[in-house]
C-alpha cells in the first residue's frame, strides 16, 4: 500500500481577519510615536482623521486582511478612486477639493513609510504612487486700497489691531493669538531693546503656537509697536490671561475666534478675505522692498525657500504699491548705515530670481 504525503502548499495562506486591527493598532501606535515627539495638536488630528477614515473604509470593504503588511497597491487605489467619487460629505454633490485629496494621500503614504522603519514588510509600490496633482491657484495678494477699506470695516479695537498683526508679521493665525504681553519666562513677545535698527521685534514663541516648535524672530514697523502698545494700555481689557488679543468676554482669542473676524470682515467689505493672505502679501510687500530672501524666510518660518520662491514670482508679477504707504505696515529695510550692519539686513535681493 502506498503512502500519500501531503506537500505543502507553496502559496502562503490568505488572511483570514476582515476587520484589519493590525492597522488600527499599527495607527495608534504612530500617533503615539508623533505626540511623543512633541507634534502640534493640528498635526495629531489631521493624522488621526485621515488615517481613521482609511481605516474605517479598510473595515468595510470585506477584504482578508490584518496588518499594514496586508494592505496592497490595490487597495490605495480603490481607496483614492472612493473619496474621488464620494465628494464632500457636507456639501452634497460638491467634490472634494484637490488640497484635501493630497492631504490624505500625504497622511496615507508617511504612515507606511514609518510602517516599512518600524519591520513591516509592506508592498514596495505604495510609497512610489504619484500624489494627486493640485491646480496652482492665484496667491491672494492685498493692495493698499483694500488694506485700507478692511480695517475700516473693523467693529473694534482688537479686531483692527489683529488685521495690522498680521499684515505687519506675516505671522499665522494659530501664531497671532500665541502673542503675549510677556512669556512664561517674564520676557515681552515684543521687543523694544533694538529701536536703533528702525523696528522692533516680535517674538514668535515655540510654546505659543510657532509652527514646527521652532521660536523665531520678526521685525515689527514702528507703527505697529505703537499700535500694540496703545492697545495695552487703552482698549485690552485687564485680565490676568497673558495673551494680547482678548474678546468682549475677558477671554483670549483662539484660533477659531480670529477665523470668524475674517469671516465678519468678508462680509462687510465684499471680498475674500483670509488670513493666510495677509502673510502672502506681507511677504511678497518684504522681498519687492528690498529685505533678503534669507531673511525672510527666517522671519516667516520656513524652513526652505520651495514656497518662499512663490512670493519672489508674486512680487515680481504684480504693482504693490508705493512701498514708502506700506511703511506704515510693513518694517523697511535700513537704506543707508553707519557703521556695522544689523544682524538681520543685508544687501536688496534682485527681484529677477526665478526657481
Amino acid at each position: 500500500m502506498t503512502a500519500t504525503i501531503a506537500l505543502p502548499s507553496l502559496a502562503p495562506p490568505l488572511p483570514r481577519h476582515t476587520d484589519w486591527q493590525g492597522v488600527r493598532d499599527a495607527i495608534e501606535l504612530f500617533i503615539l510615536e508623533r505626540r511623543a515627539d512633541k507634534k502640534q495638536p493640528s498635526t495629531i488630528r489631521y493624522y488621526r482623521q485621515q488615517l481613521g477614515l482609511f481605516a474605517t473604509w479598510l473595515t468595510q470593504q470585506d477584504v482578508p486582511g490584518d496588518g499594514p503588511e496586508d494592505v496592497t497597491k490595490a487597495l490605495i487605489l480603490a481607496y483614492r478612486l472612493h473619496l474621488q467619487e464620494r465628494g464632500h460629505t457636507r456639501l452634497l454633490g460638491q467634490p472634494l477639493q484637490h488640497t484635501t485629496l493630497v492631504a490624505s494621500q500625504r497622511a496615507i503614504r508617511t504612515f507606511f513609510a514609518w510602517a516599512e522603519e518600524e519591520g513591516y514588510v509592506i508592498d514596495g509600490r505604495i510609497l512610489k504612487l504619484r500624489k494627486t496633482r493640485v491646480p496652482q491657484k492665484d496667491a491672494t495678494v492685498y493692495t493698499l486700497a483694500q488694506m485700507d477699506t478692511i480695517l475700516a470695516a473693523c467693529a473694534s479695537p482688537t479686531e483692527e489691531l489683529a488685521i495690522r498683526l498680521l499684515i505687519g508679521t506675516g505671522v499665522r493665525l494659530s501664531e497671532a493669538v500665541g502673542v503675549c504681553l510677556r512669556g512664561p519666562d517674564g520676557l515681552p513677545d515684543l521687543e523694544t531693546d533694538n529701536l536703533g535698527r528702525g523696528c522692533a521685534t516680535l517674538r514668535v514663541r515655540w510654546d505659543a503656537g510657532a509652527k514646527g516648535l521652532k521660536t523665531r524672530r520678526t521685525p515689527v514697523a514702528v507703527p505697529l509697536m505703537k499700535a500694540i502698545r496703545r492697545y495695552e494700555l487703552r482698549e485690552r481689557q485687564h485680565v490676568a490671561a497673558p495673551q494680547l488679543l482678548i474678546t468682549r468676554r475677558g477671554e483670549p482669542y483662539k484660533t477659531w475666534g480670529l477665523d470668524s473676524v475674517m469671516d465678519r470682515l468678508q462680509e462687510r467689505v465684499g471680498f475674500h478675505v483670509h488670513a493666510h493672505a495677509f502673510r502672502h502679501t506681507w511677504a511678497s510687500v518684504m522681498v519687492q522692498s528690498g529685505w533678503s530672501l534669507e531673511h525672510v524666510r527666517a522671519f516667516i518660518g520656513h524652513t526652505d525657500y520651495t514656497t518662499l520662491h512663490r512670493y519672489v514670482r508674486l512680487a515680481t508679477e504684480r504693482d504693490l504699491g508705493d512701498l514708502d504707504r506700506w511703511a506704515q505696515f510693513i518694517p523697511q529695510p535700513a537704506r543707508a548705515r553707519v557703521g556695522p550692519a544689523p544682524l538681520w539686513q543685508d544687501r536688496p535681493v534682485s527681484l529677477s530670481l526665478q526657481r
